[in-house]
């Protein structure tokens, strides 16, 4: 069988994310094809605009089956958000990874995963890091490549985790068509960044973002939100730690503990505190997956310590994903409902959830939520 996994955040879904699946679809003429999608929070360290429910929902009218990417991995780095997604789609007997990139070559892509793989190499992209360059600067400088779109530097990390987790998977890729990945304002073509139908939205001119997304889901967002809702939970949170115990969060380092206490007494909003915090080495991705880390009282103990879930969170599925999962029941364990029976396997993501809801008055939980299933 030909199982195509494409490893989503969805936020919000788009018409380029549709033109992402018709394409994959038409490479490799799949007979399932499963979104392995981000749930509340996202890997630039940000609450999503639509809540998992909503987007899924939405998702499954153009592919078979939705699952949950568990919010250790959603919310992390590159290589550690890859390593998470085909993890799962190793677990769910993916046979293609498809995803989309500036390159649009796995030629060009391959090439520069094996210059990552040298020694030397690793080296210089550490001591640029440590120069203040973020991941993805680091990385082009070391191999003297344009690799540093967002996408081609996810790109890379999906294939390393192949490498290492689930050789027998294929990578295939689409290149990007439209503006730029994280390119902030609307598009005159076709298609248009996630980031720019956010900011559209944000601001209060969603209208203008219409002839990019599914209307529908457009009319779905309640209350689109930001990580400002969040500042006063994290004021607090922060404020209830000392030194010694911020240090112990996965990625604090460089005495940015200090920063943090010093700063947050006096901040008034999230934007505010990150701009008085953010440094040239401290960039205001890193800092936002660190307000993440801290929210969810991730340790460096706890992140070193984490595994996989033995179980995959299923949020939506048509009558193809169903009848695979029934193929595939001996082999994996596919939560569609959150029971006490099952919740000690997303016991993060049910915190996110209760979060999330907190602060912009979704009802939908984990446990009262069942799973979508589209006829």
């Amino acid at each position: 069988m030909i199982i195509n996994a494409l490893i989503t955040e969805y936020n919000p879904f788009h018409n380029g994310h549709i033109y992402h699946i018709e394409s994959s679809n038409e490479l490799t003429n799949p007979d399932v094809t499963i979104a392995i999608m981000s749930g509340q929070f996202t890997q630039r360290g940000e609450i999503a605009i639509t809540d998992k429910f909503t987007r899924a929902a939405e998702v499954i009218k153009h592919v078979d089956l939705v699952v949950e990417l568990p919010l250790y991995h959603a919310i992390s780095f590159a290589d550690d958000f890859g390593a998470g997604a085909v993890q799962i789609a190793d677990k769910l007997q993916a046979s293609h990874i498809i995803f989309g990139s500036e390159s649009g070559s796995i030629a060009t892509l391959s090439h520069a995963l094996n210059m990552l793989d040298e020694d030397e190499t690793d080296a210089r992209i550490k001591s640029y890091m440590q120069d203040g360059y973020t991941y993805a600067r680091a990385v082009s400088e070391a191999l003297g490549e344009d690799v540093l779109s967002a996408n081609n530097i996810l790109g890379l990390s999906y294939m390393k985790a192949i490498k290492q987790y689930a050789p027998h998977i294929t990578p295939l890729t689409i290149k990007r068509s439209g503006n730029a990945f994280n390119d902030p304002a609307l598009s005159d073509k076709k298609f248009s960044s996630a980031t720019s139908i956010r900011n559209a939205i944000l601001s209060g001119d969603a209208e203008r973002a219409r002839k990019f997304m599914p209307g529908e889901l457009l009319d779905n967002i309640a209350r689109p939100t930001d990580n400002n809702a969040l500042f006063a939970i994290l004021k607090i949170i922060i404020l209830t730690h000392d030194a010694d115990s911020l240090r112990k969060i996965y990625t604090m380092e460089g005495g940015l503990e200090h920063r943090l206490l010093s700063h947050i007494r006096v901040a008034t909003s999230y934007d505010e505190f990150l701009h008085a915090v953010k440094t040239k080495r401290y960039t205001r991705t890193r800092l936002n997956r660190l307000m993440m880390y801290i929210l969810f009282n991730i340790t460096k103990d706890k992140f070193a310590a984490y595994e996989i879930p033995h179980a995959v969170r299923a949020l939506a599925m048509n009558k193809v994903g169903q009848n695979y999962l029934q193929k595939i029941k001996n082999d994996v364990t596919i939560a569609t409902n959150v029971n006490r029976q099952n919740a000690h396997y997303f016991a993060p993501e049910i915190m996110a959830t209760d979060i999330y809801n907190t602060v912009t008055g979704v009802d939908k939980n984990d446990f009262n939520t069942p799973v979508i299933i589209r006829d």
